[in-house]
């Protein structure tokens, strides 16, 4: 708030930026009138609920981009010798509340295209699992990105593997699973559980046929999902957090 104009500009930027991927969907649908069997606001609901999980993420977590160069120049060890919880002193060291530009623009892009759909479409059990999808869309990735910048501590370089479970998991669940292969589509169903941010509980809500057959329940699983990615999560990152060696200097 020192600074207000430039806070003002790198929020409006980060939202027009973010705005390029909603700008593709819509471009693309001037041409085509399904994808995989969904229909423009299908598809764009489905874009709302990952990105806005995946801005909520991105605004709590952001500070994780920070960690490779920090664990290569040594300076991981100013946050290790303070009192406290390593991650949440790692969160806290760099907060960007321009990011917040992100999360402005998937939650009107949700709130526009809600209203596409019939009122009746939206009862309060459909509302229940989307505001859900949401939340526990966000532990999800979070949790992806937690592990991946794990990796920092085992290998250089980390960056890149970052950038895929980060910005390459979100812009890939933007879209419905269906039209990829078979083998990507239990990829991130049951390895990678994404498909569980936004693919699974929007499909229950808009009644779209079941994923690779799979039973209600487990369409329904994202709050289990959510908490057992968390906790494996932190399980690497306590056992990363323990390799690390400092740099010496």
């Amino acid at each position: 708030m020192q600074y207000r104009t430039s806070f003002a500009l790198s929020l409006a930027g980060n939202f027009a930026f973010t705005a390029l991927d909603c700008a593709t969907i819509v471009i693309l649908f001037g041409n085509i009138s399904r994808l995989g069997g969904w229909t423009a606001p299908e598809v764009l609901l489905l874009y709302a609920v990952s990105s806005l999980s995946y801005a909520l993420c991105d605004l709590a977590l952001g500070s994780l981009d920070r960690l490779p160069v920090m664990v290569r120049d040594g300076s991981f060890d100013t946050l290790i010798i303070r009192p406290g919880p390593t991650f949440v002193h790692l969160l806290t060291s760099d907060f960007l509340l321009r990011r917040a530009g992100r999360l402005l623009q998937a939650a009107l892009v949700l709130v526009v295209v809600m209203t596409r759909f019939p009122g009746s479409l939206w009862t309060a059990e459909r509302l229940v699992v989307l505001v859900s999808a949401v939340i526990c869309g966000a532990v999800i990735m979070g949790a992806l990105w937690t592990a991946a910048a794990s990796a920092s501590f085992w290998v250089t370089g980390a960056d890149d593997l970052l950038g895929v479970f980060t910005a390459g998991a979100s812009f890939l669940i933007q879209y419905p699973l269906d039209i990829y292969a078979a083998w990507l589509r239990s990829f991130v169903l049951f390895v990678v559980p994404i498909g569980f941010v936004s693919y699974l509980p929007v499909g229950w809500v808009l009644g779209k046929p079941e994923a690779a057959g799979l039973p209600v329940a487990v369409r329904l699983a994202s709050p289990v999902v959510a908490l057992l990615a968390a906790g494996a999560a932190a399980a690497v990152w306590r056992m990363s957090v323990r390799r690390y060696r400092s740099t010496g200097g």
